[in-house]
C-alpha cells in the first residue's frame, strides 16, 4: 500500500519545501509591495506584506504544486482605482513584480552558489543542494508566469497593452485557460513550451554571475 514511499528522494524533498515556499512567498510579497508603492494599500491592509508563507499559501493550490508541480498561492488583492497611475499601467507592474522577484531570488541563489563553490562561504552540499533547488524553482516560476494566460502574470501585462474589448476577451475566458494550464501542466506539454525560456533564463543569470 505504502511502496511509492520508497520511490520519494526524501533528501530531495526536504530542501524542496523551503525553496518551494520561500519562492511563492516572496512571489506575493513583491506582488503586495507593487501594489503598495503604487498607492493601494489593500495588500499592507489583508495582511500580504509578509514573509510568513501561511499568509500566502493556498491548500488546495500548494497541494496540487507538490503533488502535479502545478499549483498556486493566494493571490494579492488590489485595487487599481487607488493606483497613482492608471489602471492598465499599474496591474501590468504589479504582475511584473511577481516573476521579477523570482528573477532576483534566482540571482541570489546564483551567487550563493558560486560563492560556496569557490569557499567564500564555508563548502557544505546541503547549502549547495537547497541553492541549487532554489535557483531552479525560481526560474521555472519567472518563465511560467511570464506566459500570456490567465490568470498568470504575464496576460495582466498582455492585458495592459491590447485594446480594451480583446483584454474584455481574454479575461472572459479565465476558467477555460486555468482548466487548460492544469490540463497541459500535468501532462508536460507546457514544460516542453517553456524549456527554451526556461535556458534563456539560466543563460542570462549565469552571464550575470559567473
Amino acid at each position: 500500500m505504502f511502496d511509492f514511499l520508497s520511490n520519494i528522494n526524501w533528501l530531495e524533498l526536504l530542501f524542496a519545501v523551503p525553496a518551494l515556499i520561500i519562492a511563492l512567498s516572496f512571489h506575493e510579497l513583491c506582488h503586495g509591495l507593487a501594489a503598495t508603492a503604487l498607492g493601494d494599500d489593500t495588500p499592507r491592509l489583508q495582511g500580504r506584506i509578509s514573509l510568513n508563507p501561511l499568509r500566502h499559501m493556498d491548500p488546495v493550490g500548494t497541494l496540487m504544486l507538490f503533488l502535479f508541480r502545478f499549483g498556486w498561492a493566494k493571490p494579492v488583492e488590489v485595487n487599481p482605482l487607488n493606483f497613482k497611475v492608471s489602471r492598465k499601467l499599474g496591474m501590468a507592474l504589479v504582475a511584473l513584480a511577481g516573476p521579477l522577484s523570482n528573477l532576483l531570488l534566482a540571482l541570489f541563489s546564483a551567487y550563493c552558489m558560486k560563492f560556496i563553490s569557490s569557499g567564500l562561504i564555508p563548502s557544505n552540499p546541503y547549502f549547495l543542494t537547497f541553492f541549487n533547488m532554489l535557483l531552479l524553482y525560481n526560474i521555472c516560476f519567472a518563465a511560467f508566469n511570464i506566459l500570456p494566460l490567465p490568470p498568470l502574470d504575464g496576460s495582466k501585462v498582455v492585458a495592459a497593452i491590447v485594446p480594451e474589448n480583446i483584454a474584455d476577451m481574454l479575461y472572459g475566458n479565465t476558467q477555460l485557460y486555468m482548466l487548460l494550464l492544469v490540463l497541459f501542466t500535468t501532462t508536460g506539454y507546457v514544460s516542453k513550451f517553456m524549456q527554451p525560456l526556461v535556458d534563456w533564463l539560466y543563460y542570462f543569470v549565469s552571464m550575470l554571475v559567473f
